[in-house]
């Protein structure tokens, strides 16, 4: 079984809601070469709708692999997401399916830092929206204020690429 399968398979066997958006991997080593085709992505974001549809957030995601430098992620969302801030990393989204809004800049009048430099809280206030469709990529910088949101009654499913800002 392929590395992209045995994972597949972790993830079809997680209980309902318990799957969470920073699963732990070992990194891949540089020699790897990953690929997943489009009919892949298709059937995991399918067992991720699954568990979006069980959380209370809405959110079913998974860290896909670990690199030198950065990470790469499957997401789908059923609801909106909370304000986030990540003072490290850059986000890349490539929308795989649906529609969302990302509103970036702003503030977030309740943020909380926790580690790392991350940020978290409930909305972005005062941003610029950006709406975002299948095959659209957008990429957000270290240090931008940014939240996720969908229509009720909408799937929002993409892959994120998060790639940590060079040490100094």
């Amino acid at each position: 079984m392929t590395k992209f399968f045995a994972r597949l398979a972790l993830v079809a066997t997680v209980a309902s809601g318990s799957l969470v958006a920073q699963t732990a991997l070992p990194p891949v080593t540089n020699d790897t070469v990953d690929r997943r085709t489009s009919a892949e992505i298709e059937k995991q974001a399918a067992q991720l709708l699954e568990v979006a549809k069980t959380r209370p957030d809405g959110q079913g995601g998974v860290t896909l692999e670990r690199y030198p430098g950065h990470l790469t992620m499957l997401t789908v969302r059923t609801k909106s997401g909370g304000a986030e801030m990540h003072r490290h990393f850059n986000d890349f989204f490539i929308v795989v399916s649906g529609e969302a809004d990302v509103l970036t800049g702003g503030t977030i009048p309740d943020a909380k830092e926790g580690a790392n430099g991350e940020v978290r809280g409930s909305s972005v206030v005062g941003g610029v929206d950006h709406v975002i469709r299948k095959g659209d990529v957008l990429h957000i910088s270290p240090g931008i204020n940014h939240q996720t949101t969908v229509k009720p009654g909408t799937v929002f499913t993409y892959y994120v690429i998060k790639v940590e800002e060079p040490k100094s």
